[in-house]
């Protein structure tokens, strides 16, 4: 062995880190990113960690990458608009908002039941209108999360390690924070958006464990028709340009692109996928897109069942009371140590369930 080399004299070398940054692939969090746009709202990491009566700290190195960077990012208002009611809360965490909606009735229309004969008397006997509520309650969250003790827990960083990093300590800690805020407001819209009341599975499936074997119920062109079909005999609205959103999983896509009369009947069109990088293509009354943060779970034949969703303008609502911000602990060890975490007055329901419905199909 050489008597000048790293294994022989490694107290005589050191390694460097590079101040640039390789790209770590994240989702696009199509859901978080519309809900946020409903609601105008966005989280700011701060620049530096310096607190009012505090020492100023100090915080070297080079720029850090955004939360956003890494992303397929989407921006139409279309999205927006499936936001029922952004609600702006003016209260405290707790408190709730009853949104109303009418309840028509629907009863006789025939010629017969409605003519009012000449000499025939009209009752005074009055009757009344329907009304149904949506209530939305605000409520506080927070992150990061720790998941070794199940708690909302802070980031700590130490001042003197803040001096001598490679990278911002602020903007390194600026960017996890942000991408944990848009992860857990995409993923309590998925959650919400598979609670639909009602599920649509492809032709001989009718429940997630009647698929036994991998591509057993492929997603298709007759499941994505008949789901169209069901939302217009529900009478659901549709977007300005007259379609709907169709939400799939990269799987369920790929199936679907596979689909004879798929490639038949589908349109692309290039100036949509310049808004929306996650567009497929557009076929019925459905605008389609790939979302790669959708549910996927096992069933009991440990096949993976895909849930996609079919979305109505509506079909969500939002509200916010004190805004997204992020805010450091008074117990920051004489200035030394600071611990920050997000927090935001959120409120997140259904609008209406009738407005999704789950397309469910095997992997």
């Amino acid at each position: 062995m050489a008597s000048f080399q790293r294994a022989s004299l490694p107290e005589n070398f050191y390694d460097k880190t590079s101040a640039m940054l390789l790209v770590q692939p994240e989702p696009q969090y199509l859901y978080g990113m519309m809900w946020l746009a409903a609601m105008g709202a966005s989280l700011s990491p701060p620049t530096n960690f310096d607190g009012p009566g505090r020492p100023v700290f100090n915080d070297a190195g080079a720029a850090y990458t955004t939360a956003e960077k890494d992303r397929l990012m989407i921006s139409n208002p279309m999205v927006s608009q499936i936001i029922a009611a952004a609600v702006d809360f003016n209260a405290l965490p707790g408190n709730t908002i009853r949104i109303n909606r009418p309840l028509y009735a629907n009863t006789t229309y025939t010629q017969a039941s409605r003519l009012v004969a000449s000499g025939s008397t009209i009752s005074t006997v009055g009757i009344t209108v329907g009304s149904e509520q949506q209530n939305l309650t605000l409520f506080r969250f927070g992150g990061p999360y720790d998941s070794a003790n199940s708690r909302v827990a802070p980031y700590s960083i130490e001042q003197f390690d803040a001096n001598m990093g490679v990278h911002k300590a602020s903007a390194i800690h600026g960017t996890h924070l942000k991408r944990d805020c848009h992860r857990f407001i995409d993923a309590v819209q998925v959650t919400l958006l598979d609670l639909a009341s009602t599920a649509v599975y492809p032709e001989g499936m009718s429940a997630v464990n009647d698929a036994t074997a991998v591509g057993s119920f492929p997603f298709t062109y007759e499941q994505m028709s008949r789901t169209e079909q069901l939302m217009d005999d529900a009478f659901l609205p549709t977007f300005p340009d007259g379609f709907r959103a169709l939400v799939l999983t990269p799987t369920q896509c790929k199936q679907l692109k596979d689909d004879p009369q798929f490639q038949r009947y589908a349109e692309f069109h290039p100036e949509f996928n310049a808004l929306f990088p996650q567009y497929l293509k557009s076929c019925g009354k459905f605008h389609i897109f790939k979302n790669s943060t959708l549910t996927v779970t096992n069933n009991s034949s440990s096949v993976a069942i895909q849930y996609g969703h079919a979305i109505a303008p509506g079909a969500l609502l939002g509200g916010m009371g004190r805004p997204l911000r992020v805010v450091a602990a008074s117990d920051d060890n004489y200035g030394e140590t600071v611990k920050v975490v997000w927090l935001g007055d959120l409120a997140f329901g259904l609008a209406d369930n009738r407005f999704v419905l789950s397309v469910r199909s095997s992997a």
